[in-house]
């Protein structure tokens, strides 16, 4: 299963080299942004920076586009439900009962755009960044939160666990299916009801194993003295550098380009 989120790929590049809290900031100030775009203007200048931050980070396109393949039935069933539901505007193609009009056509390239722009631009933070210091950046972010009492350093904990594990369950759950294919189980039907059972044999074996992984993290931390709510503190300690004061700038560049968009569009 080549889904690249929660999954880090080292590289010798600009984006690997930011302080977390930088792409933590940019990546959710660019992913808000861009919700509020509404023309092919902003699309194309989305998909431009998309392409440029992706060369940035020196990660091969093809990472990408493997992920995109898992997606492809919720892009057509996405695709399918908002061109039949906008049934207004000039008529491009009439299907039998079915018409096609331009406001649907739009409606969902619109909807193809963002799903592939939001996979793009969160996976762009996880492939350069390091789970454990995806982790401090939160708890650093967040850390003005603990005055009213919130657990952020258990939190970030969270954070972390889950960002780490995500590629280690989506492997084993490769592995289990091998193993079933070994045994002569075929997964290449298209009865929904054959393969609901199919991957059951793939589910409920991984179910076991995610249980027994909860509990050697939880003896794990037990036996190093771990215990909620307790005030820690970190080895290493992050600083911003020059190149996340001129990141900044950029991204708020781009935020501000995307609401001049939004705002001549309105």
């Amino acid at each position: 299963m080549n889904i690249i989120l929660g999954e880090y790929i080292k590289k010798e590049s600009i984006l690997h080299q930011l302080d977390p809290r930088t792409k933590i900031i940019g990546s959710f100030s660019l992913i808000l942004s861009f919700l509020f775009i509404n023309t092919f203007i902003g699309y194309i200048i989305t998909g431009i920076l998309a392409f440029t931050l992706i060369l940035l980070s020196k990660i091969p396109l093809k990472e990408f586009l493997k992920s995109l393949k898992y997606l492809l039935y919720i892009l057509i069933f996405s695709s399918i439900f908002h061109i039949l539901s906008h049934q207004d505007g000039k008529l491009l193609l009439q299907l039998g009962k079915f018409s096609i009009y331009d406001s649907g056509l739009f409606s969902a390239l619109k909807i193809i755009f963002r799903i592939v722009f939001l996979l793009i631009f969160s996976s762009l933070l996880t492939l350069t960044t390091k789970p454990l210091d995806i982790a401090l950046g939160l708890e650093t972010l967040l850390s003005p939160l603990k005055k009213i009492g919130l657990p952020i350093q258990d939190f970030s904990l969270m954070i972390s666990i889950t960002l780490r594990f995500i590629p280690t369950i989506l492997q084993e759950a490769n592995t289990i299916k091998m193993a079933q294919q070994a045994r002569g189980e075929s997964f290449e039907g298209k009865n929904p009801f054959k393969k609901l059972y199919q991957y059951s044999l793939i589910l409920l074996p991984l179910l076991v194993s995610v249980i027994q992984k909860v509990e050697n993290i939880t003896l794990a931390m037990e036996a190093r003295a771990f215990h909620c709510g307790l005030e820690r503190t970190n080895f290493y300690q992050l600083k911003f550098q020059k190149r996340d004061y001129i990141a900044g700038f950029f991204i708020l560049l781009i935020i501000f380009l995307f609401l001049v968009l939004s705002l001549l569009h309105l």
